[in-house]
């Protein structure tokens, strides 16, 4: 899924990290679903999944698994998510340069938030929008790793391949803030291979995401009522 982007705004400076006073313990998420859902011919966040959305279930799965405070990162028709948010456990945050198409942009949008709230957090899983099948025990699986190795990256591994969400450290946040335009999640990722930990799960789970009408299909066959 690609759109050319027209030449937009020149980035600005990265805002600084601030940890506040008090303890830091609790693990925030950003998940991005700023994208058009072009493959799929449908807008996936308000797909149905379960007696609600899809987004709604991404949102509720990781308030379950423990992360807190949530910031669903909105663009492509970010009223309407907004809306589905209202009264749940996570905050819609618009990213303007939603129309580049760069999913990184989405998750250095939702942790430039985080710093700008001053959350209390010790760092943030970076969450996919579009994998509502995804359940509690695994989001608490990584982030109970977090809690062990809290400097560490955190990502999770099934059959010795990477899937989502990662965990990214609060002390690694510049980093990311500081990736310039056309550069992407692995990119970050590759230059901190020293400080990453895989988390083995036992599900295929976080390596499957929805981009297209049978997958998305698949998905809900096999784990749209599984708990």
């Amino acid at each position: 899924m690609s759109l050319t982007p027209s030449r937009g705004p020149e980035r600005k400076e990265a805002p600084s990290v601030q940890v506040p006073s008090g303890r830091v313990n609790s693990v925030a998420a950003v998940v991005a679903a700023a994208g058009f859902s072009s493959r799929m011919g449908r807008f996936k966040p308000l797909l149905p999944w379960r007696h609600g959305t899809v987004i709604e279930a991404v949102a509720a799965s990781l308030a379950e698994g423990g992360a807190s405070p949530i910031n669903v990162v909105t663009g492509h028709r970010g009223a309407e998510i907004e809306g589905q948010l209202i009264g749940g456990p996570a905050e819609a945050v618009f990213n303007p340069d939603y129309r580049l198409n760069e999913m990184l942009r989405s998750y250095q949008v939702g942790v430039e938030a985080l710093c700008r709230e001053g959350a209390c957090v010790q760092g943030a899983l970076l969450a996919l929008g579009d994998q509502p099948h995804i359940p509690a025990g695994v989001i608490r699986q990584i982030i109970g790793r977090a809690r062990t190795e809290p400097e560490a990256v955190v990502v999770p591994s099934f059959r010795k391949r990477r899937g989502h969400p990662v965990y990214l450290p609060k002390c690694v946040f510049t980093k990311l803030l500081g990736l310039s335009r056309g550069k992407s999640l692995r990119t970050l990722l590759h230059t901190l291979d020293d400080r990453i930990v895989y988390e083995t799960v036992d599900s295929d789970c976080v390596r499957r995401d929805m981009d297209v009408p049978s997958e998305y299909e698949s998905l809900r066959a096999e784990f749209e009522w599984v708990d």
